[in-house]
């Protein structure tokens, strides 16, 4: 007796193309519900990513300023004619009001419109002084100086003397009109020029190269020419 193998095998049905491409249709059709869903489901994510990049932002940026604000100098100009104990004395200064020290740069300064190029020439040119007569003053670097907040630079001082008697009135006088701007920098290289003894500094990227330079001439002067 012989068996015969059942030739009948179970056959995986077969879909009809009509209802693939309703499959593909419909699929279609809500593809965009997806999509935005998917795009709702990472919007919290996407904004606390921002908010997070954000107050990063504004941390560093508030850091930084706080840091700048924290050693920023003020430099005024200023002139006076006496000293702190009370003698007859004129001076041309720059005076440090900020809280951090203050790098001076270029300075220059015009009596008249006229370019000064050091102390010798104001005299000259202001108070009637001759070159080659014997007037006592003292100077101080005004370039390439730090100064710490509340110190002050004097750029030129001159005493009252019986000998100097008419250059110290007229200087007295005239050293209203003199023309003065200086630049001065922060540690940070952040950097600020003033005109005379009004109005704010105007901040600047670099100390100007152009102009015509002020100097206290003082190795002529121990030279013996001034």
């Amino acid at each position: 007796m012989s068996e015969n193998p059942d030739r009948e095998t179970a056959r995986e049905p077969i879909v009809p193309a009509s209802a693939a491409a309703a499959l593909g249709s419909r699929f279609l059709r809500y593809l965009p519900i997806i999509t935005i869903a998917h795009f709702l489901i990472g919007l919290p994510a996407l904004i606390a990513s921002l908010a997070l990049a954000w107050f990063a932002f504004v941390q560093a940026d508030a850091t930084q300023k706080m840091q700048t604000g924290g050693v920023m100098p003020f430099v005024t100009f200023g002139t006076s004619n006496a000293s702190k104990d009370g003698k007859p004395d004129i001076s041309l200064s720059l005076t440090n009001n900020g809280v951090g020290p203050a790098i001076l740069g270029p300075i220059e300064i015009r009596y008249k419109g006229k370019v000064i190029a050091n102390p010798a020439e104001l005299f000259v040119a202001c108070c009637g002084d001759r070159r080659g007569k014997s007037l006592s003053y003292s100077t101080s670097p005004s370039t390439g100086v730090a100064i710490r907040p509340g110190e002050t630079q004097n750029l030129i001082n001159l005493p009252r003397t019986p000998a100097n008697e008419a250059v110290w009135q007229a200087f007295n006088k005239e050293r209203w009109k003199l023309e003065v701007r200086s630049c001065y920098c922060s540690i940070f290289n952040d950097c600020w020029i003033i005109e005379g003894m009004q109005g704010l500094p105007k901040p600047v990227k670099t100390c100007p190269a152009n102009w015509s330079l002020y100097s206290e001439d003082a190795r002529n002067r121990i030279a013996g020419e001034r």
